[in-house]
């Protein structure tokens, strides 16, 4: 949320409703059939919804589709897809649910479920994303395809939770159906998340075969995804980067940037960001070091990643340090550690406090170093 209390949508969220917004009002087509609910019973509730709270079609439409649209929803003349709905739940105080028919089992309903178990991994909340997930699998007659990328959904989840075995074979099932279904895009999208699996259990080798799988399935699919193609060569440098290899490394991830940099989100970017801090490092050339670290922790702030902006301020204080630059690197440790005390991360924040000891050290105050220890 803004400070306003603004919904805040990212520039590509935006442009995907500002097209179907288009879409929308030049066909205005009148559906009858359509779950969540047809458009006069969506419509119904949407407005009933937005006069409980006394709000106008401008305080619900802000500035990401026009009034002219949702007065469309509402008089059953045009139709939201699942994020649409999502933001003009947010924004009316109600759950989505309150606009589903059958909140269990609609095509909508579980549609939804995946958009916000996705929302749920980008904010940190994995274990809801994985217990969304774990209660949309549990249904019955669950369509194929739609089981499929909710493991997808799962699996990531459980990646992020660190349960790696149970994600490999939560992954492994949805890669057989996938590939049994020739379902391109999610066959690669899959292979990606085996990858990830493998090279957070340090087996390099078995995680550079996935990639290799998943760049060569999306290049014979003749896929369009950029952001799908920069995660996997980003994933690939990241090898380059573990095996000592920084120069090739530097070369995967400036491909990465170069496939996607304009439809890139901010996380994916500032990881691509940090890669290139870490290589430049090794490659002894401290200058762009700092500059790409740099660029990685304003993106970093902006998305007020705590952990992330604190692991950055320790990176770039390790790279000061190590240049004689004791004063620079010591305020950048205790800002790092500083950020972590405030929102109770205890994990990273002794490796801050004795970079900070060791700089001051570094000053010539051995007392202060001794109360940072």
């Amino acid at each position: 949320m803004t400070s306003s209390g603004r919904t805040a949508l990212s520039s590509t969220t935006a442009r995907e409703i500002k097209q179907q917004e288009r879409g929308a009002l030049a066909t205005q087509t009148r559906t009858n059939h359509w779950s969540p609910r047809t458009p006069d019973q969506l419509g119904i509730r949407i407005r009933k919804a937005r006069m409980e709270l006394g709000l106008s079609l401008a305080a619900v439409a802000q500035s990401d589709f026009s009034r002219a649209f949702l007065n469309q929803i509402e008089l059953g003349r045009s139709r939201p897809s699942t994020r649409i709905l999502q933001v003009i739940a947010e924004r009316l105080h109600r759950p989505v649910e309150y606009f589903l028919q059958d909140p269990r089992n609609s095509a909508s309903a579980l549609e939804f479920r995946l958009a916000e178990a996705g929302t749920r991994i980008r904010q940190g909340d994995s274990v809801r994303a994985r217990q969304l997930m774990t209660e949309l699998l549990a249904l019955p007659q669950i369509a194929p395809e739609l089981r499929a990328r909710a493991q997808l959904v799962l699996g990531e989840a459980l990646l992020k939770l660190r349960a790696i075995p149970e994600a490999i074979e939560v992954l492994q099932v949805a890669i057989e159906a996938s590939e049994t279904n020739g379902w391109r895009a999610l066959k690669v999208e899959l292979y990606d998340r085996m990858g990830t699996a493998y090279y957070n259990l340090r087996h390099p080798h078995q995680a550079g075969r996935w990639w290799d799988k998943a760049l060569g399935s999306y290049e014979d699919a003749e896929l369009t995804d950029p952001l799908l193609k920069a995660r996997i060569l980003g994933h690939r440098a990241n090898l380059h980067y573990v095996a000592g290899e920084a120069v090739e490394a530097i070369a995967g991830y400036q491909s990465a940037i170069a496939a996607a940099e304009d439809v890139l989100d901010m996380p994916a970017l500032g990881g691509i960001y940090e890669g290139l801090a870490l290589a430049y490092q090794k490659t002894g050339d401290i200058t762009r070091a700092l500059e790409y670290a740099q660029r990685s922790l304003r993106l970093f702030d902006t998305l007020r990643d705590v952990r992330m902006s604190a692991q950055l301020r320790n990176n770039m204080a390790e790279i000061l340090l190590a240049q004689g630059r004791a004063a620079e690197a010591e305020s950048l440790f205790l800002a790092g550690a500083e950020q972590l005390r405030h929102v109770g991360d205890r994990d990273l924040l002794p490796h801050l406090l004795a970079g900070a000891a060791e700089a001051a050290l570094d000053r010539g105050e051995p007392a202060l170093a001794i109360s940072r220890s």
